[in-house]
């Protein structure tokens, strides 16, 4: 067993995306970094520990771009990807970042882990900037001003206690966010404002905007 560390981040990037047709996400490349390349390269500074979960067959290629990070082979669902990658975290703190998000700043993401540090549990999340409905059957029943709401993003980190009680519950893998599965265990989540640039890369137009938008934008700005 690894000694345990303050602050671990784990990155699940086992996914073939399936959506956006090009191979597995992660080894994708924006500029000259793949997309795990670029979500280490933002935490390693901020993070003592990282594990990350590649599809079975890419380890190697995988442990060739990041040699100072822990490689694991993923599952067959996110769910019992970052199960596994979680019980390789041994740390105080997990911080949990997807690398379809590569946009997310480093001072966002230490932000959030900063908060879980305080809180217990943290996550960013997005102005909405407008009101937002409840829509059932077609309609929209009531309303939410924007101050009220805001939409998920990642990173999200949690403590390593809480984090082990909720991914322990047999329901878990019905929740999409780990960040909705702890709120439903009765922890409230702390919110971190997000960024509007740390999109998540799911469909052909979100690969479309990172390329051509958001890439050149951040490496003009010195950023990326």
């Amino acid at each position: 067993m690894a000694a345990i560390v303050r602050r671990a981040a784990i990155i699940p990037a086992a996914g073939f995306g399936t959506r956006l047709g090009k191979g597995p996400k992660g080894f994708l490349k924006l500029g000259d970094r793949t997309l795990i390349e670029w979500t280490a390269h933002t935490l390693l500074p901020i993070v003592d520990r990282i594990v990350v979960a590649v599809p079975e067959g890419f380890e190697q290629a995988a442990q060739k771009l990041l040699p100072d990070c822990t490689i694991i082979c993923g599952a067959n669902s996110r769910h019992m990807s970052l199960v596994k990658l979680f019980e390789q975290s041994f740390a105080e703190t997990v911080l949990i970042q997807d690398a379809a998000r590569p946009f997310a700043s480093r001072a966002l993401c230490n932000a959030v882990i900063h908060a879980a540090e305080i809180h217990g549990a943290a996550g960013a999340f997005l102005d909405p900037v407008v009101p937002v409905g409840t829509i059932e059957n077609d309609a929209v029943g009531q309303f939410w001003h924007r101050h009220e709401v805001g939409i998920f993003q990642a990173p999200q980190a949690f403590s390593h206690a809480l984090l082990d009680d909720a991914m322990s519950r047999p329901d878990a893998e019905l929740f999409q966010s780990t960040a909705q599965l702890v709120i439903d265990s009765g922890q409230p989540l702390f919110a971190v404002q997000g960024e509007a640039e740390n999109i998540k890369i799911t469909s052909p137009l979100d690969w479309e905007i990172a390329e051509k938008v958001l890439a050149p934008k951040l490496k003009n700005s010195g950023i990326y």
